[in-house]
């Protein structure tokens, strides 16, 4: 028996987003929209069981956001560490778009991209990110920054 077809190779399997992207050539879409398209097209891959070490893009409200200087209300997180009821991920979201991909390759994340998010400020939602996905996803504006001081 073979096992042709079932690499987990990123380069040999195709992104979901493919024929999207082709489609978006040319045309402008705002940050809302793109935003809840991918929330669309990942919604067959919803879970609120994350699991250490995948890719996962959801809605954030902070329990302390008064406290927080700056906030990012849809965070594209590796989820590193579970502990209880909080979870700590790296959020792509606070550094470039280079620095991402270099992230993402070396699955090493700076100490500005380290957040702790309580699962039941996003609904329970966690929207997995295939890993043939990332690297695209890590590069459009899905964030959504609040800010205290503008």
């Amino acid at each position: 028996m073979t096992d042709s077809g079932s690499s987990k190779s990123s380069q040999s399997e195709s992104s979901k987003f493919d024929e999207w992207m082709k489609g978006l050539k040319g045309k402008s879409i705002s940050k809302p929209t793109l935003r809840n398209t991918v929330m669309e097209m990942l919604l067959d891959d919803a879970t609120d069981q994350p699991e250490v070490d995948k890719w996962y893009y959801f809605e954030y409200d902070p329990k302390f956001k008064d406290q927080l200087g700056e906030w990012d209300e849809f965070p594209l997180i590796k989820l590193l560490e579970k502990k209880n009821d909080i979870y700590l991920g790296a959020n792509l979201h606070y550094i470039s778009g280079k620095a991402r991909l270099s992230a993402i390759n070396t699955d090493k994340y700076p100490k500005s991209t380290l957040h702790y998010y309580i699962p039941k400020n996003a609904d329970s939602i966690f929207f997995e990110v295939a890993e043939q996905d990332i690297q695209l996803l890590s590069q459009l504006p899905l964030d959504k920054f609040h800010r205290k001081y503008k």
